[in-house]
C-alpha cells in the first residue's frame, strides 16, 4: 500500500494572501510544514497539490528546488485536484494535510494513519470530523483510500463538496464508515492554524521559543508554551474554527439560483498589457483567426492563456476556466496529459526530433491507422489539417487529370478551398472558380455540379458529419455518385477522426471514401495530420509532390501513437459521448425550466452546438455574445460548438450547466426587458468565415 501525504497549498488565500511562503527565519511556512510531515513514520511520500494559476508558480518552483513532487490542478475544484494528483502518483492511501497547519505534529499524523490501518473497517478516519474534535485547529489529518476518493470525486456535485474535498464524506455517514480520532485532552479552543496575520504572529513566536529551547515542538510542547504565556492564546482567540468552509456552504445556495444575477468582471490587467505587446508584433495578435479576440467577447474575455491542466486553463491574470475550446479540438485527453507528454519527452531525449532518414515510429503509427481506419491502406503525414486536405485534393487532380473540386464544409486555409469563401483575398479568380461548394444533405446540389461541369470534377471533399446527421442515405448516395462519375471521394475527418469514432465517421456510418484526412485529436494537441486511402491512389504520392521537412517529426508521431493507445485502452470516446449527452440534456432542461424558446442545442454527444434565434429585435449573434460574456465571467471558456475531452468529468459538466443556467437567466432578462445592449460589456462576436456557417447549417 502506497501511503502518500498530500499537502494542499496555494498563494491565493483571501484572508492572508501568500501565507504559505511567509518566512520565519530562513524557512517558509510551507518548508517548515514539509520538514515536520517528513518526520512521520507512516508516509511513503509527500506531494504538494497546488493550482495552475501563475500566482502559484513560486510554490511549484520551491518544490522543484527541494525535489518534492508537485501536482497542479484546479483552484476551485480542489477535489478534482486531489483525484488527479492521487491518480498520477498512484497513491493507495491518501493522507490529507493542509498548508495552513505549519506546526502539525508528525506523531498526530501517525496516530490517525495507524488507526485507519489497524481498524480495516473504516472508509474515513480523521481528527477533524464535525462537530469540532478535541485537537487544536492546525493539527488536521484526514485519511482515506483512493477508492473512497474516486467515489467522492464521481458523486459529489455541490460547490462546497468540490472545494473542501471531504465534505461529501462526513455529510453522508450513511454512505461511509467514519471514525474520529480524539485527543486525550480537549484542545479544541487552541488555534495553531494560519488564516490571519494574528495566527502568523503566534506561529512565529512559538517557532522562535522552540528554537531558543532547542525543542522540536510536539503538540504537547506547543500547548505547554501557550499555557505558560497566556497572552499568546489571546493573539488569535477571536477567530473561530470553520470560518474557511462556511462561505462555501453559502455559495451552494447561490449556485442553485436560476434568477437573474450578474457575475463579477474578470481581472484582465496583465492580460491586457501582454495583448498590447502582442498586437504590435503579431498581425491580429493571434496565429489563428479562430483564436482571435473577435471570436469571444472582446473587452470581457481573456485574450491570452498561460497554462492548461486537464479540462481547465488559466489566463495570465490567474483567472480559471473550464475549457471547451480545447485548442479548437485537438485536446482529446485533456491538457498536459502526462502519459502523452512523457512519450514526447522520451522521444526527444532518446531518439530524434527530425531524423535524417525515415524512422520505425513512422511505420508503427501508419500500422495503427491502417488497422483502425476502414479506407486506410497507406498513410502520409502532415502537420496541419490544411496540409493534408490540400495534399488529398492535389492527389485527386493528378489521378483524374481533372480540375474542379466540389466541397462541403471547412477544409483549411490554402488557395484551392479558401478562395470559395469570404476570406478569398489574395486568391486569383482562376483558382476561385475551380472550387464549388454544395449543401449537406442536398444530393441535388452535388448532382448539379456534376451536370454543369461534365467530366471535369476531380473530387468531392466533404466533412462527413457536423451537427446534423446524414439524411436519406446522403453519404451512401454520394459514394454512388462518385463511383458513377469516376470521381475521387475524400472525407475530411480532421474533426470527426478519433472523436466521432476511433475509425472516423466512415466507421460510424459505414461509408468508405477513396481518401481521408485526419488531424486534430490524433495526438492530443501535438502537430500532426495524415492522409490515408487506397494503396492504388496513395502510391501516386511517389510522383505527386507532398513533402516537407517536418513530415516525419518524431515527438508528434510518438504523441499520436500514445494518444491512440489511450483512446483504445480507456474507452475514451464512450466517456466523451456520455459527458456530451449529459451536457445536451442539461442544456435542454435549463431551457425548459427558464421557458426560453429562442435557443436550442443540436449535434452529437461528441460535438454538440447551442444556437440562438433572432428575437425581440435582437440578432442571434447579439444574443450569443451576451451569453458568452456571462459564461466567461463565470469561468466557462467555450464557443457555440464546445469540444469535450476525456478530462471533463460529471462535476465539470455540472459546474458548467450551473453557469449556463445563470447566464441564460441573464439573457432572458436582457431580451425580454429590452436591455441586452445595455448589459453587453464588450464587442459583438464576429464569424471568421461567413460562408462556413452557411455551408454547414443549410439543410
Amino acid at each position: 500500500m502506497k501511503r502518500v501525504g498530500f499537502i494542499q497549498a496555494r498563494m491565493g488565500s483571501s484572508r492572508l494572501p501568500g501565507k504559505v511562503l511567509k518566512k520565519v527565519g530562513d524557512a517558509t511556512l510551507l518548508e517548515i510544514l514539509i520538514d515536520r510531515v517528513s518526520q512521520s513514520k507512516s508516509l511513503d511520500e509527500i506531494v504538494i497539490l497546488t493550482t495552475g494559476r501563475p500566482d502559484d508558480d513560486p510554490i511549484y518552483n520551491l518544490c522543484e528546488n527541494r525535489r518534492i513532487r508537485c501536482c497542479r490542478g484546479s483552484q476551485r475544484d480542489v477535489l478534482d485536484r486531489f483525484y488527479r494528483g492521487a491518480t498520477e502518483i498512484k497513491a493507495d492511501l491518501i493522507v490529507r494535510i493542509t498548508a495552513d497547519c505549519p506546526l502539525i505534529d508528525p506523531a498526530v499524523i501517525d496516530r490517525v494513519v495507524n488507526k485507519y490501518l489497524e481498524s480495516k473497517n473504516y472508509d474515513f478516519v480523521a481528527n477533524t470530523v464535525p462537530p469540532p474534535g478535541t485537537f487544536p485547529d492546525g493539527m488536521d489529518v484526514e485519511v482515506f483510500s483512493f477508492n473512497v476518493l474516486e467515489k467522492v470525486w464521481k458523486e459529489a456535485t455541490r460547490f462546497s463538496d468540490r472545494e473542501h474535498v471531504t465534505f461529501y464524506i462526513w455529510k453522508n455517514p450513511g454512505l461511509f464508515k467514519i471514525y474520529r480520532v480524539d485527543n486525550d485532552r480537549d484542545l479544541s479552543l487552541y488555534r495553531l492554524t494560519v488564516d490571519y496575520e494574528e495566527d502568523f504572529k503566534l506561529i512565529k513566536v512559538l517557532l522562535n521559543i522552540l528554537k531558543e529551547n532547542d525543542k522540536f515542538g510536539s503538540l504537547n510542547e506547543l500547548i505547554e508554551i501557550i499555557d505558560k504565556y497566556p497572552e499568546l492564546k489571546k493573539l488569535n482567540q477571536k477567530y473561530k474554527s470553520g470560518e474557511g468552509w462556511k462561505p462555501a456552504l453559502a455559495k451552494d445556495k447561490l449556485l442553485k439560483k436560476k434568477s437573474f444575477a450578474r457575475a463579477e468582471p474578470l481581472n484582465r490587467r496583465l492580460g491586457n498589457r501582454s495583448w498590447r505587446k502582442a498586437i504590435k508584433l503579431i498581425p491580429g495578435g493571434a496565429q489563428t483567426f479562430s483564436k482571435g479576440p473577435g471570436q469571444y467577447v472582446d473587452g470581457v474575455a481573456p485574450k491570452m492563456l498561460h497554462r492548461g491542466i486537464g479540462c481547465r486553463v488559466w489566463d495570465i491574470d490567474g483567472n480559471e476556466f473550464i475549457d471547451y475550446v480545447l485548442g479548437l479540438g485537438p485536446i482529446i485527453l485533456g491538457h498536459s496529459n502526462k502519459e502523452v507528454n512523457d512519450a514526447v519527452f522520451s522521444c526527444a531525449d532518446d531518439l530524434f526530433v527530425a531524423p535524417s532518414l525515415p524512422h520505425t515510429l513512422e511505420t508503427k503509427l501508419s500500422e495503427k491507422l491502417v488497422k483502425l481506419i476502414p479506407c486506410a491502406e497507406m498513410v502520409k503525414f502532415g502537420k496541419n489539417g490544411s496540409d493534408v486536405t490540400a495534399g488529398a485534393v492535389r492527389l485527386a487532380r493528378a489521378i483524374t487529370k481533372r480540375n474542379v473540386i466540389a466541397c462541403c464544409g471547412y477544409h483549411g486555409w490554402q488557395d484551392w478551398y479558401i478562395g470559395s469563401t469570404t476570406r478569398n483575398l489574395g486568391v486569383p479568380q482562376c483558382i476561385r472558380k475551380l472550387t464549388i461548394p454544395f449543401q449537406y444533405n442536398n444530393i441535388e446540389s452535388i448532382e448539379k455540379i456534376f451536370k454543369d461541369k461534365k467530366d471535369n470534377v476531380a473530387c468531392v471533399i466533404i466533412e462527413p458529419v457536423t451537427f446534423y446527421p446524414p439524411k436519406n442515405d446522403f453519404l451512401h448516395r454520394l459514394r454512388d455518385l462518385c463511383n458513377k462519375h469516376k470521381t475521387i471521394l475524400i472525407f475530411d475527418e480532421i474533426i470527426t477522426g478519433f472523436r466521432a469514432h476511433i475509425g472516423g465517421a466512415q466507421s460510424l456510418f459505414g461509408v468508405k471514401p477513396d481518401l481521408a484526412t485526419f488531424g486534430k485529436a490524433m495526438a492530443n494537441g501535438y502537430p500532426i495530420s495524415a492522409i490515408c486511402g487506397k494503396a492504388l491512389y496513395m502510391r501516386r504520392f511517389k510522383d505527386v509532390f507532398f513533402s516537407f521537412t517536418f513530415g516525419g517529426e518524431l515527438p508528434a508521431i510518438s504523441a499520436a501513437i500514445t494518444t491512440i493507445d489511450i483512446l483504445e485502452r480507456d474507452n475514451v470516446l464512450w466517456h466523451i459521448n456520455q459527458m456530451g449527452e449529459r451536457f445536451i440534456k442539461g442544456y435542454r432542461d435549463i431551457k425548459k425550466d427558464l421557458d426560453i424558446s429562442f435557443t436550442n442545442i443540436i449535434g452529437y454527444g461528441w460535438w454538440p452546438e447551442y444556437e440562438f434565434k433572432p428575437t425581440h429585435g435582437y440578432t442571434s449573434r447579439e444574443i450569443l455574445t451576451l451569453f458568452q460574456q456571462e459564461l466567461v465571467k463565470r469561468g466557462i471558456l467555450t464557443r457555440p460548438a464546445p469540444f469535450i475531452s476525456f478530462a471533463h468529468k460529471g462535476s465539470d459538466i455540472h459546474e458548467t450547466l450551473t453557469a449556463m443556467a445563470q447566464a441564460l437567466a441573464v439573457v432572458k432578462y436582457a431580451v425580454t426587458k429590452k436591455k441586452l445592449k445595455k448589459l453587453l460589456e464588450g464587442r459583438i462576436i464576429q464569424p471568421v468565415i461567413r460562408a462556413k456557417e452557411e455551408m454547414t447549417k443549410k439543410q
